[in-house]
């Protein structure tokens, strides 16, 4: 049940960080603590684009694949009802008014895609976790790549954290929710195309 809880708590906490300061590098630092503290517990995942990967490079069981996505995502809706109790208004993101629907789901795609790999080759296998700067550098690239695609997508890259602004908005009568396959299926599917990649560039290097 540990890994289970700092699932729901780190989601919780960078969802909310998220929707308080929308500030991008503050947000790497935190995932790269939150990291450090959750990594050899949970994996330190986050986001069902992560999750996903990781099953699909068989480093978590099939069995453990939805339990991870409930509590990310109960924790990121949990995020976002907090942020409303506490502004009196929901966090919303939407894409650049000039993104068109080919560029969000490409920016979405390729930057998960990006994010999901660094973190791959960081995390696993549990090896890689001795050099020091591991949660530093999938911190940093969380950061690096919301810095990227948040002018032409919004703040997405993460399945739970874009249902829980969704959810939220959708109870108070906004309609960010047409956005909502986009910010889904994009990072999932990059998150899949990173495991792939994860798994060519670790059978070369052995």
């Amino acid at each position: 049940m540990l890994k289970y809880s700092i699932e729901f708590f780190g989601t919780f906490l960078l969802v909310t960080a998220l929707g308080i300061s929308g500030n991008l590098l503050a947000i790497g630092l935190l995932l790269a603590a939150l990291v450090y503290i959750g990594a050899d517990h949970s994996g330190a995942h986050f986001n069902p684009a992560v999750t996903l990967a990781s099953w699909a490079s068989d480093e978590i069981p099939t069995s453990k694949l939805f339990p991870y996505f409930t509590f990310q995502i109960t924790g990121a809706i949990a995020a976002a009802g907090f942020i409303w109790w506490l502004n009196g208004s929901t966090f919303l993101t939407e894409p650049a008014s000039g993104t068109g629907l080919l560029q969000f789901a490409a920016v979405e795609f390729f930057f998960s895609f990006i994010f999901v790999l660094t973190f791959l080759k960081f995390i696993y296998p549990n090896k890689n976790r001795k050099n020091p700067v591991y949660g530093l550098m999938v911190g940093g690239t969380l950061g690096a790549c919301y810095l990227f695609s948040e002018i032409y997508s919004g703040i997405g890259l993460n399945p739970a954290l874009s249902i829980g602004y969704a959810s939220a908005d959708f109870l108070n009568n906004g309609s960010f929710y047409i956005n909502l396959p986009f910010y889904l299926f994009s990072p999932l599917i990059g998150g899949l195309t990173a495991s792939y990649v994860h798994r060519l560039l670790s059978a070369r290097s052995r």
